[in-house]
This record gives C-alpha cells, structure tokens and sequence, in this order.
C-alpha cells in the first residue's frame, strides 16, 4: 500500500490523505485480498498478474469501513481514532474548528475520503495487465455494479433495522443484511480472482459463481464470529470497544438466539437495557449474561456455513490438492479466531 498512499500523496487533499492513510496503514487482516490472489491460484492463474485487483479489493474495503464507521458513530477501529474522529481533529488543529462544527467537518471529510477510496479501487482494476478486454472489463462491472449495490442494500437494510423494534427483526432479515454488508465483497474477491485465474469473463465463468457463493458461505460466518468477539472477545485483540454493540443495541443472530431462550421477564429486561447507551457496567454484564444463551445456537450456524463452504470445495477440480487446501484453511479460519 505503501506505493498507492504515495501515488495519492500531493493529489489528494491533506486531509482525506490523512483518512485514506489512517485506514490503509492500520493493517488489519487483509482477508479479502489474500483470499482474491488464493482463488486465482487455485484454479491455476498468475497470482502476480492479480495483483492490481487485489489491491484494488482492499481499497474498496477500507472506503467500506469509513463510511460504516461514520453511520455506527464508532470513535476508533484496530486501535486508532476513525476516520471521522481524525477528520474533526484536523479541522480543530488546522481550521480553529469545535464542537458540532468540528465534528461535522470531521464526517464530511471520512465521507469524501471513503470516496477516493472507492474511485482509486475501480481505477486500480484498469492496471490488470495480460487479460483480455472482456475480462478486465468484467471484473470491474461487477465491483461498480452488483458489489456496491449489494454491499449498500446491506448498509441500509443493518440501518433499518436499527430503528424497529427488536420483535420486528427477524433471523432472514438479519442473514439477508449480513449477504449484502459482509458476504457481497468476498464473493465478489472470490468470483473475480477466479476469473482472472481462469481468463474468462466472470459472468460466464462457472468456476467463478461456485467458489463466489463458497465465499459468500464463509462471509455469514465471519460476520457471526464477529458479533461474538463483540460481544465476549478481547477488546486489546479486537480493536473495539467491547460491550459497544450492545450499547448500540445491534440487530445480530446472537441476539435473537439468545431472546428465544428468555422468558417474558428476562426478555423484557433485556430490551430495556440492549440498545441504552448509559447502561451501567452491571447491566453490562447482564446483558452479555442474557446474550450468552445464544452462543451455541450461533456457534452452530456458523459451523454449519463452513460445512456448505468446504461442500462446494469438494466438488470443484483444481489443479493440486494444495491449491484446494489454502481455500480449506481460509473457511476453517472464518471460526477460529479466539473470543
């Protein structure tokens, strides 16, 4: 990344470069990169030929995250102030700016720069050298065209839910919104560097379409083992505030595992104290004590969508046993992360 913050650098204003490389220094777990260049690999292509789509792949998703971080009002990600929280401190430091003004400067300025973020992605894929037209151009359709509207119908849908009451959300409602906010974009690194690898166009390609819903699988699993780790991990591991989606009051399949599990009492209590920002550390607890009747029920669907993964694996020829192992690790890593 160190070669695309410098390319930006003296072109983008100082402050959304500020943002953009908060985002793309802070590391994280470059998944979707990494699992673009192993499908590639897997069906036998030149990983280093990918390279542009898997940088363009992880562009896209750090745009994802500061416009997230902005909706969720999140205050930092992987340790470090997000973007809008940078934003506001930088219109107070160079602009005199305070208050609500500052922290208005500070959304708009994560906005704009989620925004470069996703102009360089597209621009990134027009970089593939070695590639017919018709794939290069695949590859980037489906980023500007089924991704983003699936990633945004996901956005919105986790928003809606937001504001309904929690007897109104449902378990489809909750897996469709985990499809389109975290399944899309690793169908999507799945499915285009299959493409690449095969040399096909990724709609017609069907070796892309089975390991992209093989991806999709291993993103509602991810998500899962996210909201766990939000709720019971180690916040120095995690890099959030543990306890904040409750706090939030986030519409998960935990949750709603869990209120099957409380009887009208116990559910009661639990939705006056899930979502209320000045809960107390006791009420904490308590809520992650209520929220615990559903870790079994989750651990179960996660396993379960790993299970289909690994099926759809099983009926794919690749070139080496090798290649189909890299892809068996990435689905058993969705689960294994530590609470």
């Amino acid at each position: 990344m160190a070669e695309e913050l410098a390319a930006m650098s003296g072109v983008v204003s100082p402050h959304l470069y500020s943002i953009v490389k908060q985002y793309l220094e802070a590391g994280g777990k470059r998944l979707r990169p990494c699992l673009l260049l192993a499908c590639c690999e897997a069906v036998g292509g030149d990983v280093k030929s990918a390279l542009p789509a898997a940088i363009a792949v992880e562009m896209y998703h750090n745009w994802t995250l500061i416009h997230d971080d902005v909706i969720d009002h999140d205050d930092f990600r992987r340790g470090r102030a997000t973007g809008h929280r940078l934003g506001a401190s930088l219109g107070t430091k160079d602009l005199g700016l305070e208050g609500d003004v500052a922290d208005d400067y500070g959304k708009n300025a994560a906005i704009l720069a989620g925004d470069v973020l996703q102009a360089r992605a597209t621009e990134k894929l027009f970089e593939l050298q070695g590639f017919s037209d018709a794939v290069v151009l695949s590859v980037v359709r489906e980023m500007t065209g089924r991704l983003t509207v699936d990633l945004l119908n996901g956005e919105q849908l986790d928003v809606e839910m937001s504001h309904l009451p929690f007897e109104k959300v449902d378990e489809s409602m909750i897996s469709k919104m985990m499809l389109g906010k975290t399944s899309a974009l690793l169908r999507y690194c799945s499915s285009a560097g299959a493409a690449l690898g095969c040399g096909e166009p990724l709609e017609s390609c069907s070796t892309a379409r089975e390991l992209g819903e093989f991806a999709a699988l291993c993103g509602l699993a991810f998500q899962l083992k996210d909201d766990l780790l939000g709720i019971f991990g180690d916040e120095r591991r995690f890099g959030k505030p543990i306890g904040s989606d409750i706090r939030e009051g986030k519409r998960t399949l935990l949750a709603c595992k869990a209120l099957v599990k409380c009887d009208a009492k116990e559910r009661e209590r639990f939705l006056q104290i899930y979502g209320s920002s000045d809960i107390s550390e006791a009420e904490l607890e308590l809520a992650r004590k209520f929220l615990s009747r559903g870790v079994e029920a989750t651990q179960e669907t996660m396993e379960s969508c790993v299970s289909q993964a690994l099926e759809i694996l099983e009926k794919l020829e690749f070139p080496s046993d090798s290649a189909r192992g890299k892809l068996v690790a990435f689905a058993e890593s969705m689960v294994a992360r530590d609470l």
